[in-house]
């Protein structure tokens, strides 16, 4: 298709090179039944990936292509899709009937552009060929339900495309799943075999080897082992794993000679939010503890197990609903002279075993989530009405202290701000742990899948974090519900405390 692109496609009024961006042709011309292009902004991919959904309408192929909300459809299909058509006279000729923001008729096939919030949007067309932009804002059960449009071609073809957030998430988790390419430039000096992305430091403040600074002031990209100016036109695509069905690529700004390597190394050296430098510059996921928990950390925490004294002891049980109950109980000392500590998690299969745990530990306080399950939520609380159960909904827009509803067994928070307090208490090491099992390792596995990253809004520039969920969370989810219960009960004043009030009144 390389060719097909140079001998007939136009952009922004001119004709269609890879100069500059030589990395890909080689994209262009894998003709790979599935693959993952984990990418910097600005490189080309989003091109390539509406080039070739094109290409396959010429040829008869039906293509829907996915964006994560409805809203990008239409941006894209303003901003990026009429001016390609009209620059190409030839693709204009070719389309007949239908043409709006969300469907194209070229030739004897369509090219479908798709919202993927929408479940309704996602199951009416079938597909030969599907194309996922931005795959990290979607959610990994709309990416399955999409597939599903596949079913019944013969042909069969996917593309995933986005910039990478995450370690282990959205098109990271993809990438690892596929022979990992990567663009690898020979030395002319030395002969030394370099991937830019891999030399680049992925830690703030750490020398840069591969960017250096000429006597005019300038800047060039590198040989790590003998300096000599490397010449990005003359690379390779390398696998790791070359015997993997699954073609990926992986895309970074430092190998555009359209991006300027002095800038790269400016946005390093100053950046607040590395996140978004290494993502958006560099094409690689990214994460510090502050994002995401380590598993190792929270096992860390295991300790041996502790006498049950229930006289000292008060218990909440936090639960997280779906196809099966994820508890977590969670007791802390009436006299607050030690940490709160874990003292139970299971999995249950339905809701009368959370009946017996509620006996079995003499619960106190419950928070359960109140979705999917709503109805049988409810039911729970209404049989312990003598105790204290609430039903978590998140609401995004509340800010501060749990809104607490007792006369409807309800309680709000936010999200963000919900699991920023339950990561806070791992961190700090502020809770007690039993001994280490295989149900508390998969407890700190469900921790680790909740990672935050930085959203920024298209219109404002306002950027707020939020939290994605990378893996299974459910533990997660429970153990920050059973946190919410811990901090709803009214404790007695310690000794101490007393003392000091009692100065105060005097």
């Amino acid at each position: 298709m390389a060719n097909w692109s140079v001998k007939n496609i136009r952009l922004d009024g001119r004709p269609f090179s890879f100069a500059g961006h030589e990395y890909l042709r080689a994209i262009y011309d894998d003709q790979s039944p599935h693959i993952v292009l984990s990418k910097a902004a600005q490189i080309g991919g989003t091109v390539w990936a509406l080039l070739r959904s094109i290409h396959a309408c010429l040829n008869g192929l039906n293509v829907v292509y996915y964006f994560p909300t409805r809203t990008d459809v239409i941006d894209f299909s303003k901003a990026r899709v009429g001016p390609l058509l009209h620059d190409n006279a030839f693709l204009l000729k070719r389309m007949t009937d239908t043409d709006t923001a969300g469907l194209k008729r070229i030739g004897d096939a369509h090219l479908y552009f798709r919202g993927m919030q929408s479940s309704v949007g996602m199951k009416s067309v079938p597909a030969d060929l599907i194309v996922f932009d931005e795959l990290d804002e979607a959610t990994p059960d709309a990416r399955a339900m999409a597939w599903e449009r596949l079913a019944h071609s013969d042909y069969k073809r996917v593309i995933e495309l986005s910039n990478p957030s995450l370690p282990g998430y959205g098109i990271d988790e993809q990438f690892e799943k596929s022979d990992q390419r990567h663009w690898t430039l020979k030395c002319p000096a030395c002969n030394h075999w370099t991937c830019l992305e891999k030399e680049f430091p992925t830690k703030l403040r750490q020398p840069v080897t591969i960017i250096r600074q000429r006597s005019d002031d300038t800047f060039f990209r590198a040989c790590p082992k003998c300096s000599a100016e490397l010449d990005l036109e003359k690379g390779e695509w390398i696998a790791d794993y070359p015997d993997r069905k699954v073609h990926g690529y992986r895309i970074s700004q430092l190998f555009s000679s359209k991006v300027d390597p002095g800038d790269i190394l400016a946005e390093y050296q100053n950046t607040r939010f590395p996140e978004r430098f290494y993502n958006l510059k560099i094409g690689i996921p990214w994460a510090d503890l502050e994002r995401r928990l380590d598993i190792q950390a929270v096992l860390d925490l295991c300790g041996t197990e502790p006498q049950i004294d229930p006289h000292r002891w008060i218990s909440v049980m936090g639960v997280d609903t779906g196809k099966e109950l994820h508890v977590v109980i969670l007791q802390r000392d009436w006299y607050q002279r030690v940490k709160p500590r874990i003292a139970h998690v299971q999995t249950c299969r339905e809701f009368a075993e959370l009946d017996l745990l509620m006996r079995r530990f003499n619960v106190r306080s419950c928070v359960i989530d109140g979705m999917p399950e709503t109805h049988a939520t409810r039911d729970f609380a209404k049989r312990h009405n003598r105790r204290d159960i609430h039903l978590c909904f998140f609401n995004e827009s509340q800010r501060g202290s749990a809104k607490w509803d007792d006369d409807n067994y309800k309680v709000e928070i936010n999200r963000t701000e919900a699991l920023d307090a339950s990561r806070a208490i791992i961190r700090e090491k502020k809770i007690a742990l039993p001994p280490r099992s295989p149900e508390l390792e998969l407890f700190a596995q469900h921790l680790s899948a909740n990672a935050k990253i930085l959203d920024e809004d298209a219109d404002t520039g306002a950027k707020k974090y939020r939290y994605v969920r990378t893996g299974a969370d459910h533990y997660s989810l429970a153990f920050t519900y059973g946190l919410m219960g811990l901090e709803s009960i009214h404790m007695p004043l310690t000794p101490e405390q007393r003392v000091q009030i009692v100065a105060m009144m005097s």
